[in-house]
């Protein structure tokens, strides 16, 4: 390769410039929607063919596109948003650089139609591989039409790390639920194939809006937070500590109006959950930082999907303090806010989101009858009225029990340390065992087992629905045949829930939306390159972490001795699903040597 600098074609540096803006569909999907949005657009429709990867349209009833301007649509660094550098400190809209349709066409082929409302044709403008081949007038409605087709044909090697196309579609569908989170007075509609994917009517206040995409128990698992500091306001809706996901992907951050990924706000609003959650547990929220334009810099990257803020420290300060102080105040949210943002029950799927009248759902299940941290409290207040011993002992010796004697690997049960680890001695010395491990490790083996003679579903009593973001729906379609083998029974019903009807039987007693819930976050981890087993298994150690005894948790006699059979009975039982150790040892000999008797 030749060491001499020269000035690359035209046509390179448009498709590198292209890899900086256009990652995969849902790339394409966010910036014409953006533009649409920019555009004064009150009903903006996306069309999907194979989840994006062989056709998207988008189209709007916006302000449309000047025929004489039509040709510079195509044009790097074209934009009608600034024109010296002082704009991009005070820009509102959300295209501002002009390189998104220029990267879009330099990768694919685009087809626009535009027509303004005061024009009595419109305009045609067809590009392919960046260049401008056609430009002629068209019939059309007011509003503009933007067709990509051809997705990655001049460039194939990026096309084969596209995922499937249930993934893909996933993706597209997350990036217009965004934008649908920051303008209820804006219709939304994903159409993929000849299904309407998501819906969202006009809105009259944003909380109605975020009850129609966040799914249906949100709003009865939220509260909402106001909060500001200086010319800096907070506002939006956090999830209760009972409300939790496997990960972070249920958490919306905008400012003004525009969604982001910041690290900080993130980790500010965790540390105020810190205390109220599980470990490795996620809050939802959705929050909307409104502040002066020159006080956030949104020119950091192309994809304008992180900004850099002025005084970072007093947004870090002010999420966490009035997160915090939301938290503090009630563990149930107000009757008032939940009425506001329940979701109206509609009768037919058209008309918006709706739940089936035939299934009880969780949200009609009494909160005190069914939470299982009311249920762990009174079992260990009851546990510690018998035991005499008060909440908080990091140790506490177990007497025996009907003269049975509890033991594990030939070693006497002393106790259980900090509510977490099961303490057992022997002459040769100590060990201790991570109870939540042990119980993972014992569910995880039981599931496969179950899997492999198909002993696996237990019915419920009742068929529940599990409401659920549309974006996670069609994950669902896809691994249907994968869930039936290892013991579940769900009906797809409508475009944003699903009914269970039977859950593996080797499975602990979960709430049926804590599964499915985790499921979705499993599913949409796009790791479409492993094989179905692998799959599967990752599913399994899912379910078994979900279910297994949590640290913390106080254990009977009776229960640790339970934990102790299963466990000398279970393969695999030297670790966790996850790798981690479920036995720790300390022999007579390290011990004396930490006693200096050695």
């Amino acid at each position: 390769m030749s060491k001499r600098i020269v000035v690359l074609s035209e046509e390179v540096a448009n498709q590198i410039a292209a890899g900086e803006v256009v990652e995969r569909p849902a790339s394409i999907v966010k910036e014409l929607v953006e533009n649409s949005i920019d555009a004064g657009a009150r009903d903006v429709r996306v069309e999907l063919l194979q989840g994006g990867c062989e056709l998207i349209r988008v189209v709007d009833n916006g302000s449309g596109i000047e025929r004489e301007d039509m040709a510079l649509v195509f044009e790097r660094h074209a934009t009608s948003k600034i024109s010296k550098l002082d704009d991009i400190y005070r820009v509102d809209s959300f295209g501002f650089r002009g390189e998104a349709m220029a990267s879009i066409a330099s990768i694919a082929r685009v087809e626009v139609l535009s027509r303004r409302p005061e024009d009595l044709e419109g305009t045609k403008a067809v590009a392919e591989a960046g260049i401008v081949c056609e430009i002629s007038p068209a019939g059309l409605p007011s509003g503009t039409q933007i067709q990509v087709t051809e997705l990655f044909a001049n460039v194939p090697a990026r096309r084969k790390f596209l995922k499937s196309e249930a993934t893909e579609q996933t993706a597209c569908i997350d990036a217009v639920v965004r934008i649908a989170l920051a303008h209820p007075d804006v219709k939304f509609t994903v159409v993929a194939g000849k299904r309407e994917v998501f819906a969202a009517p006009v809105a009259g206040h944003i909380s109605d809006r975020i009850g129609m995409v966040m799914g249906n128990d949100f709003p009865f698992h939220c509260r909402e937070i106001k909060g500001n500091s200086g010319n800096v306001r907070l506002a939006g809706f956090i999830s209760t500590p009972d409300f939790t996901k496997s990960n972070s992907k249920s958490i919306f951050l905008f400012v003004n109006s525009r969604f982001i990924r910041d690290n900080s706000m993130t980790h500010a609003m965790l540390a105020a959950y810190r205390q109220v959650i599980e470990p490795r547990r996620y809050p939802a929220a959705v929050l909307f930082l409104d502040m002066p334009g020159e006080e956030v810099d949104i020119n950091v990257h192309p994809a304008k999907m992180e900004v850099r803020f002025k005084n970072s420290r007093e947004i870090y300060d002010l999420v966490s303090r009035t997160v915090a102080q939301c938290l503090a105040v009630s563990q149930i949210p107000s009757d008032a806010l939940t009425y506001r943002l329940a979701p109206r029950e509609k009768t037919s799927a058209a008309s918006g989101f709706w739940r089936p009248k035939d299934y009880p759902s969780s949200q009609e299940r009494t909160p005190e009858v069914y939470s299982r941290q009311n249920l762990r409290q009174a079992i260990e207040s009851d546990l510690f009225a018998r035991a005499g011993t008060p909440v908080g002992d990091p140790l506490r010796v177990e007497e025996n029990f009907e003269g049975e004697r509890i033991s594990f690997a030939n070693r006497n049960y002393l106790g259980q340390f900090a509510g977490t680890y099961l303490v057992f001695g022997s002459e040769d010395g100590l060990m201790l065992v991570d109870q939540h491990a042990a119980h993972e490790r014992i569910i995880l083996e039981r599931l496969k087992a179950a899997t492999a003679d198909r002993t696996l579903s237990q019915p419920l009593l009742m068929p529940e629905v599990v409401s659920l973001p549309p974006a996670q729906i069609s994950l669902f379609e896809e691994a249907l045949p994968m869930l039936v083998e290892i013991g579940m029974d769900l009906e797809i019903f409508g475009r944003d829930a699903i009914v269970v009807k039977a859950l593996p039987a080797s499975l602990p007693a979960l709430l049926p939306y804590e599964i499915i819930s985790d499921l979705a976050d499993q599913l949409g981890d796009g790791q479409t390159k492993a094989s179905f087993a692998e799959r599967r298994e990752k599913i399994l150690a899912s379910l078994a972490c979900r279910a297994a005894i949590k640290a913390n948790a106080v254990l009977s006699a009776q229960e640790v001795a339970a934990l102790c059979r299963d466990l000398e009975k279970t393969p695999f039982n030297s670790t966790c699903p996850h790798g981690r150790p479920i036995r720790v040892q300390f022999s007579l000999y390290e011990i004396e040597r930490m006693f200096k008797r050695k």
